[in-house]
This record gives C-alpha cells, sequence and structure tokens, in this order.
C-alpha cells in the first residue's frame, strides 16, 4: 500500500507542477511578445560603409590559423571550466539523453539547471515463481533534479513484497526489500569537441529488509528452527566514475567503475556469510540512436567481489555478470518509455546489482518518465460534440482523455454492492496516468470455468489497487483518422495470497458523424490462474447536446466464453460533470469485470467529474 500513497502523492504533485509550468509559460510569453507600433519621423538615412576594426587594436584576431593535429586541442580536457551546455554535438533540441542505463550505471548526461524528471518502473520475472501470480515484481520511483547544467541530484524509491522465488527447504518463505534512495552525479572532466567526459556518482540508502513471518523462518536464522519475522534497517552506498566517449553521431560507449558497500551479516542468528557483503565491478555500456527519439541500449557488468550478488534456493552465495539490453523511446518532449531484459532485480544505485531473491534469472523491466517542462504534442480543440466522450466509458473504454494538466474521477456502484473508483491524471496531451481501487461482490459467474478466478478476484474479501496508463498513438486532433490508444493496467488484490494480473487493451474510437461514435476495444488478461482474450464493442449516440445513449457488448475467446452486454444513459449537468445510470450483466466495470458474464442484471450508477 506505501507504493499506491507515493503513486497518489506523486499525481497530486504533478498537478501542481503542471499548473506552475503552465503559468510560467504563459508569463514568459507574455514578457517577451513584442508590441510593433508606427513612427512618424524624419527619413531614414542611407547606411555608411561599414569599417571593421579589431577588438583592443589586436590584428590577430583577423590571422588566418591553420590547426595541424598537433595543435588541435579537441583531445585534451578542461578541468572545472563551465561553459554553456550543449550536450554533445549535432543533437536535436528537443533529444533528452539517457541519464542511466541502469541504476549502478550512470551515464554523462544531464538536466538543465532547475529542470527535473519523474520516472516509475517496474522490474519482474516472466513467472511467479513459487508463489504463483504474472510475475515476481519490484517497483520503483525516481525523481532527477539539476542542481546545475553538470549536476544531477535524484532520489529513488524502492519496494518488493514478494515471496522468494524458489523454495527453501520445501517452503514458501516471506520476504521484503523497501529503500529510499539519495544520489549525486557531478561532472569533473570533459574535452573540448564535447565527445569525452568523466562524472564522479554516489548514493545513499536507507535499506529495510525482512523475512519470515507467523508460522515460517527467516531465511537469516541457521541456529534453530523458531518460525518469526526478522527484519533489518541497514544503510548500504556506492561510489561509481562513470566515463563516456562519443564514438560517432549515434553510438556513445560508456565504461564505470565502481563499488557498493553492502553488510555480509544480518542479525546474530547467522553461522557465517548469510547476505551479499561489498563489491567492486566494472560495467560497460552502449547506446545507439535509430531515430532521434528512439534508441537501443546495452550493458554489461562484471563483479570483482569480494561479496556476491545472487543466492540459490539452497541459501548458497554465488557471483553473477548483470546484463541489460532494450530500448528507450521518447514519445513526446515529455513522455519517455523504456523497455529492457536485464537479471537485475534492483531498481535503486545500490541494489541493482542484485539477481532475482533465490535464482538468477532473465527479467523484463518497463519504465516510464515524465518531464514537465518540455513542449508538448500540440492538438486541434476539440470539437463539442465529442467532449461527453471524454467521461470515458463503463465496461467498454474509450480511447479519449482529458488534455494536459486535467485530472478525471469516476465513482462507480451497483445494486449488489460493487464498488469502484478511478482517478487519471493528464500528464500530458498524449499520456494519462491511472489508478484504481475497488471490490467486487456477490459474484455469480455463468461460466464454471472462471469459478478459480472468481475465488481469487472477485471474491467478497478482495480489495484491489491498480496502476496503469493510457498512451494515445493517434487523434484526428493531430490530423489522423481515428483515435487509438494502448492502455494497460497492472495491480494487487489484497486478501488474496496471488499477485494480481496484468490487464491490457488496444482502443479504438471512430467518429462516425456528429451524433454517433464507435468503439472496438481487443483486450487481453494475463495472470498465473489464467489468461483470456477478449473483445468490447460500443457506440456513443447522441441524443441531445447534454445527453447520450451508450450501448455496450463483450465477449471473451475462451471455451465456454462469456458474453455481457450494458446500457447506460449518461447525462451531463455541468461542463465538467455527468452521471451514468446503466444496466448490466457484466461482473463489474473494472478491467477483468468487463470480460466476465454474471447471471444476474443489475442496476448501477457511475458519477464523472473533470477538473
Amino acid at each position: 500500500m506505501r507504493l499506491v500513497f507515493f503513486i497518489f502523492l506523486i499525481s497530486q504533485l504533478l498537478n501542481f507542477v503542471g499548473v506552475f509550468a503552465g503559468k510560467a509559460k504563459e508569463d514568459s510569453s507574455e514578457l517577451n511578445s513584442v508590441k510593433w507600433e508606427k513612427v512618424k519621423g524624419n527619413k531614414s538615412k542611407p547606411l555608411q560603409k561599414i569599417i571593421w576594426k579589431s577588438y583592443s587594436n589586436d590584428e590577430s584576431y583577423f590571422d588566418n590559423k591553420n590547426l595541424n593535429n598537433q595543435e588541435k586541442k579537441s583531445d585534451k580536457f578542461f578541468f572545472n571550466e563551465k561553459r554553456e551546455k550543449t550536450n554533445f554535438v549535432n543533437k536535436q533540441v528537443n533529444k533528452q539523453e539517457v541519464l542511466e542505463i541502469q541504476p549502478h550505471i550512470p551515464l554523462n548526461n544531464f538536466l538543465n539547471s532547475g529542470d527535473f524528471i519523474f520516472s516509475s518502473n517496474f522490474v519482474s520475472a516472466f513467472s511467479g515463481g513459487a508463489g504463483g501470480g504474472t510475475g515476481h515484481q519490484n517497483y520503483g520511483l525516481k525523481f532527477h533534479y539539476g542542481l546545475s547544467d553538470y549536476s544531477l541530484f535524484s532520489i529513488y524509491l524502492s519496494e518488493t513484497d514478494d515471496p522468494l522465488y524458489n523454495l527453501i527447504g520445501g517452503e514458501l518463505i516471506p520476504n521484503n526489500w523497501a529503500s529510499i534512495a539519495i544520489a549525486y552525479k557531478n561532472q569533473i572532466l570533459e574535452s573540448e569537441d564535447l565527445k569525452n567526459s568523466l562524472s564522479f556518482s554516489s548514493s545513499l540508502e536507507y535499506w529495510v529488509v525482512s523475512s519470515g513471518g507467523d508460522d515460517t523462518k527467516s531465511i537469516y536464522n541457521e541456529i534453530d528452527n523458531s518460525v518469526g519475522l526478522d527484519r533489518y534497517e541497514k544503510f548500504i552506498y556506492s561510489f561509481s566514475f562513470p566515463f563516456t566517449s562519443q564514438l560517432t553521431n549515434q553510438t556513445k560507449f560508456s565504461i564505470v567503475p565502481g563499488m557498493t558497500f553492502i553488510p555480509e551479516v544480518l542479525g546474530d542468528k547467522n553461522i557465517g556469510k548469510n547476505f551479499y557483503g561489498n563489491n567492486y565491478f566494472l560495467a560497460s555500456g552502449i547506446n545507439f540512436d535509430i531515430t532521434t527519439n528512439v534508441q537501443l541500449i546495452g550493458s554489461y557488468t562484471y563483479l570483482f567481489g569480494p561479496g556476491h550478488n545472487s543466492f540459490d534456493e539452497n541459501l548458497k552465495f554465488h557471483r553473477h555478470p548483470i546484463y541489460s539490453y532494450g530500448f528507450n523511446w521518447d514519445v513526446n518532449p515529455i513522455i519517455g518509455i523504456e523497455g529492457k531484459i536485464t537479471n537485475g532485480y534492483g531498481t535503486t544505485p545500490s541494489t541493482s546489482l542484485f539477481t532475482i531473491p533465490s535464482d538468477n534469472k532473465p527479467l523484463y523491466y518497463l519504465g516510464g518518465k515524465y518531464n514537465p517542462f518540455s513542449l508538448d504534442t500540440q492538438f486541434v480543440p476539440l470539437k463539442e460534440e465529442n467532449e461527453l466522450l471524454l467521461f470515458g466509458g463503463l465496461t467498454v473504454n474509450n480511447a479519449l482523455f482529458p488534455k494536459r494538466g486535467v485530472s478525471q474521477i469516476n465513482l462507480n456502484y451497483d445494486e449488489k454492492g460493487n464498488l469502484f473508483a478511478f482517478y487519471g491524471y493528464s500528464l500530458s496531451n498524449i499520456f494519462q496516468l491511472e489508478l484504481n481501487t475497488g471490490s467486487f461482490n456477490d459474484a455469480n459467474l455463468i461460466n464454471k470455468e472462471n469459478s478459480s478466478l472468481q475465488s481469487i478476484y472477485l471474491n467478497e474479501n478482495t480489495f484491489s489497487y491498480r496502476f496503469g496508463g493510457k498512451l494515445l498513438i493517434f487523434s484526428p486532433q493531430k490530423n489522423d483518422p481515428f483515435w487509438m490508444t494502448f492502455r494497460t493496467s497492472f495491480g494487487r488484490n489484497e486478501g488474496s495470497n496471488h499477485q494480481g494480473y496484468l490487464f491490457s487493451e488496444l482502443i479504438n474510437t471512430f467518429k462516425i458523424n456528429n451524433w454517433l461514435a464507435f468503439n472496438i476495444s481487443p483486450r487481453y488478461f494475463f495472470s498465473g490462474i489464467e489468461s483470456i482474450g477478449g473483445i468490447g464493442v460500443s457506440s456513443y449516440i447522441n441524443l441531445l447536446d447534454n445527453l447520450q445513449l451508450i450501448p455496450e457488448i463483450n465477449t471473451s475467446f475462451t471455451k465456454g466464453s462469456d458474453f455481457n452486454s450494458a446500457l447506460a444513459l449518461r447525462y451531463r449537468y455541468s461542463p465538467a460533470a455527468s452521471v451514468d445510470l446503466y444496466y448490466s450483466n457484466a461482473a463489474g466495470i473494472q478491467d477483468i469485470g468487463q470480460l466476465l458474464e454474471d447471471k444476474d442484471y443489475r442496476f448501477g450508477i457511475k458519477l464523472n467529474f473533470l477538473y
């Protein structure tokens, strides 16, 4: 739940930042505007011949200089000499250089003084391991702030509370890592041609590690068979010296020597070493620009010890190289997406050398970044007859969402006791951040093949919280023929021993005429219990300027496929608020509930707000 609190807190901070950035932009435009006036006066005089003179009578300014290889200074470095920041040659103004390949591999790229970037990420195994579920995840948040053009301050938050990936002695062992880190990076050397640079980076982290539970033994207890929770709070830290060289206009190569300082013993129930210990490492990284906004990245880190970075199901410690390869995509100057394959499980500078607890597996990493002070994608204003679409759908989502800086809230309740809440914040005109919470109640699925899903995800004792987003791909507001967004959400179910599920959909919305819109949404549900594909179709029929009829149907592509429907009447009683009254046999209007069919129809109400 702490991660949900962090997400909500940051979303509110982003709301404030968006308003502040917009106001600053407006003020700046007013200050920089030029007012032209016609001035009456004498006729202009013809220009006189310009006479050029050297500054301070120094004629050497006009001398021709023949620079040979011995006289060139392009390979020399300057020390503590500050100049106007250019971030290497031949770069686009809006291009945002990657700040790090892995948290322990910072690069010699910085933000402009006073600029900052938020980012969120998670790394996961491709399966849930011994604990089941969709994966074994470690969630992270980052904040980078430019102290100057050549120094960077960063904050990292990270938490994983999945049990150990493998059984230990035949038992599933609860495990928790939670950390907060602060980091500082400063450039110390740079060549005059800006192609080679060296920096110093360090981090200090507060790390909380716990293992065991009420009926399970901690892995840090090696002296007896007593069960119980062991919890330890440690300060750990790291240092590194990233060196970067630009090989070509598209390619940069980095060498990063460094060290991490981690305890090798936790607690007093050990027999010898029972934790990772200190490590010296040498990392290499490469960045290759495919286009101005798409970049391939890769890294390889070799550990020299004396500590380790991995342990197995027998609690034996090992040392493994850490690799990563993937891409960075700047969707626009504000929003960026990162994806990669790696075996590094940690998401802070001192922990990213570690593999997944109790194994060494390939993992997938997904991340997104938000740069609030850059120029957003520009849109033509939405037509009035389309504004009702901004309130979303019910069992079938549509592809639209409010413009940058606008928050969206939906509240839903039906006669069977289903209760859901949604909060969305548009970080950009092309991306909306989402947080869903709620619970299913009195579900009675018509398809008995889905009984396992009902008992795990739709039972009355389960409260879910889900985090995700919508990325706009096409829009008529930027001269595309229709709206298309990719939406995905993931999260957990409190009260369930399983790790939740992943829900993704590709939403397409077509405007047929002034009073009719059509929506089709292929979607996919993935969990460690079962995976289901399906499709949703809906229409938006404008009866009046403020009254809309919304019929919806959903079907799944499984044995004994589900088929549900909904009919809603939407009334907008103010420009930023509406109410939906609906009748449906979908199990619920949140993600998995949209695909499943209940035996009974129920009435419901949904309140929609924009602000």
